[in-house]
């Protein structure tokens, strides 16, 4: 069946589709949708972790950390979840938390690199290097050709370029308001 577009929204009249792909604002729409057709524990943290991502797109950290944590209040089992309420704590600035987070989603998913990325870079944040160099090496040994460990790892120990000024984005989520 073909999906049909909500006159002037932007959004499918699927809200599974909707929850899944598209602007950050469809996305909040079907997963709020999609979490009132929720029949079971599981599809609950399925529509509030996809709102959660949703709204950490769009920066709105605090209401992505509601919706995260009501998702692992729902279904503790679901490791997407801790990985996007870590992304929320990140942006806003809880990078210890963060970083429990994180942790837990690898415990979970040891083979998913972006919880271990996303702890290597609060750990940055908290200056503590080393134990962001071991994640960075983690990934590397799941993921050798992964670009982005090598030079952020590269960049961990290399002398500051004098005369370059960081531009205050947080690669968490790429954007300035987020740090």
């Amino acid at each position: 069946m073909a999906a049909c577009l909500t006159p002037g929204s932007g959004a499918l009249a699927d809200p599974g589709q909707d929850c899944r792909t598209g602007a950050a604002e469809a996305r909040v729409t079907g997963c709020s949708a999609l979490l009132a057709e929720a029949r079971t524990p599981r599809q609950r943290a399925i529509a509030l972790d996809g709102r959660c991502k949703a709204n950490n797109d769009r920066l709105a950290f605090a209401a992505a950390l509601a919706d995260c944590t009501s998702a692992i209040r729902a279904d503790d089992d679901y490791p997407y979840s801790f990985a996007n309420r870590g992304i929320a704590q990140a942006g806003l600035n809880n990078h210890a938390a963060a970083i429990v987070d994180f942790t837990q989603a690898h415990t979970m998913r040891p083979t998913f690199i972006y919880p271990l990325m996303n702890r290597a870079k609060s750990q940055t944040q908290l200056g503590n290097l080393l134990l962001a160099s071991r994640d960075y090496d983690e990934v590397l040994r799941l993921k050798p050709d992964n670009e982005e460990a090598k030079l952020a790892k590269a960049a961990l120990f290399a002398p500051a370029i004098a005369g370059a000024s960081p531009t205050g984005a947080n690669t968490l989520c790429g954007s300035v308001g987020c740090n």
